[in-house]
């Protein structure tokens, strides 16, 4: 009787692992792009929603190891440190070369989310720098990456095809991972010429007047001055 309980034990928890595998631990839901006035300003910003959607915590996931060390409490229902990285990528109206595209990135850290709810995460670049380098409003290409207590959670399965519940974080000519890696590639040497630009909502006075879409609120953030 002992071991039929105790087969019946694992059998439970292989049930439970089951039900989040093929799953990112917090995955992109969405990503939109609106043109809103901010602050007075005459020249509109360009505002990037990205929506999270927590699935559960990673750090609740027992192993061998964690099973043998020191125990320490995890609470199951809700992910901590939540890093969205966004990178837009535009081509300038009036270029015709590669060489002449326009990258920006930032970051921000979602304190805690809990699982099985969605928050939105939000993004402005300034109305002035859109005119100035003459952008359109709206990338022409973009990408979100998502960390989860500083574990990247991956876009590609080791196949090479978009994760299932990532792919929303990928414009649709990313989903293909030689192109992505070539253009992330490309973005990391080019993004610091424009560091500071593209910024969180909380690093942005005139955003906190902003009527922010219906929909997933958003959440609470570690504050990093420096995100970019």
């Amino acid at each position: 009787m002992a071991f039929c309980l105790s087969c019946a034990g694992l059998l439970a928890q292989a049930g439970k692992a089951d039900a989040n595998a093929g799953k990112s631990a917090v995955n992109v839901r969405s990503v939109h792009f609106d043109p809103v006035k901010l602050g007075g300003q005459q020249n509109p910003w360009i505002r990037t929603q990205v929506e999270l959607h927590a699935n559960f915590n990673p750090e609740a996931k027992a192993t061998p190891e964690a099973e043998a060390g020191p125990k320490k409490p995890i609470n199951k229902n809700w992910v901590d440190k939540v890093k969205v990285t966004v990178t837009l990528i535009f081509k300038p109206i009036g270029t015709t070369t590669a060489a002449e595209f326009a990258y920006y990135r930032s970051s921000a850290t979602v304190l805690t989310m809990e699982v099985n709810t969605d928050r939105s995460v939000y993004f402005y670049l300034p109305g002035d720098i859109v005119k100035r380098d003459r952008l359109k409003m709206q990338p022409d290409y973009y990408y979100v990456q998502v960390e989860v207590g500083g574990t990247e959670q991956p876009l590609f399965t080791e196949a090479g095809r978009p994760v299932a519940d990532m792919a929303n974080a990928l414009h649709k000519q990313f989903l293909d991972k030689k192109i992505f890696d070539g253009a992330r590639s490309e973005a990391d040497r080019a993004v610091n010429a424009n560091a500071g630009m593209l910024r969180p909502h909380y690093l942005v006075p005139a955003a906190f007047y902003d009527s922010l879409p219906q929909g997933s609120p958003q959440p609470e953030f570690i504050r990093e001055e420096g995100s970019r």
